[in-house]
């Protein structure tokens, strides 16, 4: 890990924790709209989800390129790439309600799955912008820094979406202010810069790591890469539903209201979640986020009040933050320097890869079986995170006793 001084450090965590807010912004912008906004343009009113699955299938398949694009041109060089996909989605998605084309909306939603992908590592950013003692934190105050857009983002999904027609236009339109600024804000970060080529004869004896299938082997891998995955997978399958079952409710007008304090809950954990995970270890935090959840999934059982929306979309953001910050932090210990770009683009790719099918599914199951079949569906994938922890405390508990 690159030496760099304590100033340096709060620097940087300030400015990567703003980056996230202008990123976060985008994302919350497209979940609270996108599904509505479908429903203009769509006959099959069961396929409203299907931008919003879009933008997560992108980001799956980018996670890999993004990392390595990262590893050749610098963090800086990576996330102002990622921008332009940012603009290019609110130009597509603009387009697409205008000219009432659906693909063409996909396409942008499609763009903004591609600008989150690079955006994810801004956690990783983090992890590399401090030292040991400072990491935690560093990780958790970044991904803190989406709180931004929980009132940003918030305020203009639910204030600009009839400021032009057709509705939803001028929210894309002024939505692309945050890619560029989060371009220009990334530029004043003082990471460290992809090494310059070696000699032919010292590239060939520089290894890239062990085998990404012997890392993926690993007990800590595998208990994050489910961590990372349930945690976006869950959130998203309630997230993307949500409009959907507010709007069958009577209680569109309160949808911008549920997903603002929903993306408040995602982020503001970051606060202290750093000190949880130097206090009380990463699988610990994980469950922590794994109560969480189930918390959340009791509520949207219970009733389908506006009560009962906020309830469920508080605590299972909260449950979000837990479990990734959690599972990011033991990430980083599963590899080297020279092995970060491969084991974090599997990671995320794997990750974003499940959210995406949970999107899709997101629309079908609310459309055709109800809101109670959403939450239904989320139990086995949290099950399935306290499983493969109390596997991981079994393992390291024989490991202890061999030696």
């Amino acid at each position: 890990m690159t030496d760099i001084t304590i100033p340096h450090m709060k620097r940087n965590v300030a400015l990567l924790s703003l980056c996230q807010g202008y990123a976060q912004t985008s994302v919350t912008v497209v979940i609270s709209v996108s599904a509505l906004a479908s429903l203009l343009i769509l006959e099959d009113k069961s396929l409203a989800t299907l931008p919003h699955a879009f933008m997560w299938v992108a980001t799956a398949l980018m996670a890999t390129p993004a990392s390595l694009l990262m590893k050749k041109y610098g963090r800086r060089g990576g996330f102002a790439i990622g921008s332009i996909f940012g603009v290019l989605g609110c130009a597509f998605c603009t387009t697409g309600l205008y000219i009432s084309d659906f693909w063409v909306f996909i396409a942008g939603t499609s763009c903004f799955g591609a600008f989150n992908a690079f955006n994810q590592y801004l956690r990783f950013a983090a992890a590399e912008a401090a030292d040991d003692e400072f990491r935690p934190k560093a990780i958790s105050w970044v991904i803190g820094g989406g709180i931004l857009a929980a009132f940003v983002g918030g305020t203009l999904a639910g204030n600009t979406a009839n400021l032009m027609l057709p509705q939803y236009v001028a929210t894309y339109i002024i939505l692309a202010v945050t890619p560029i600024l989060f371009a220009i804000t990334i530029q004043f970060v003082k990471m460290p810069e992809p090494e310059k080529p070696a000699p032919v004869e010292e590239k060939q004896k520089k290894s890239s790591g062990r085998p990404l299938r012997q890392i993926m082997k690993q007990p800590a891998f595998v208990v994050a890469a489910i961590g990372t995955s349930v945690s976006w997978a869950g959130m998203i399958l309630m997230m993307a539903a949500t409009p959907l079952s507010m709007k069958a409710c009577g209680l569109i007008d309160d949808v911008p209201f549920v997903i603002q304090w929903h993306m408040f809950a995602m982020f503001a954990p970051s606060f202290f979640a750093g000190q949880l995970v130097s206090r009380f270890g990463n699988l610990n935090v994980i469950m922590m986020g794994f109560g969480l959840f189930g918390v959340g999934i009791v509520s949207g059982l219970t009733g389908i009040t506006l009560a009962n929306f906020f309830i469920t979309n508080m605590a299972i953001g909260a449950g979000w933050n837990l479990m990734l910050i959690g599972s990011t932090s033991l990430l980083v210990t599963c590899h080297t320097e020279e092995e970060k770009g491969k084991v974090q683009g599997a990671n995320d790719t794997i990750a974003y890869g499940l959210a995406a099918i949970s999107s899709f599914f997101a629309g079908y199951l609310q459309i055709e079986i109800g809101w109670n079949a959403v939450m239904i569906a989320i139990v086995p994938q949290i099950v399935i995170v306290a499983l493969v922890v109390w596997w991981m405390r079994s393992f390291n508990a024989r490991t202890v006793a061999a030696e």
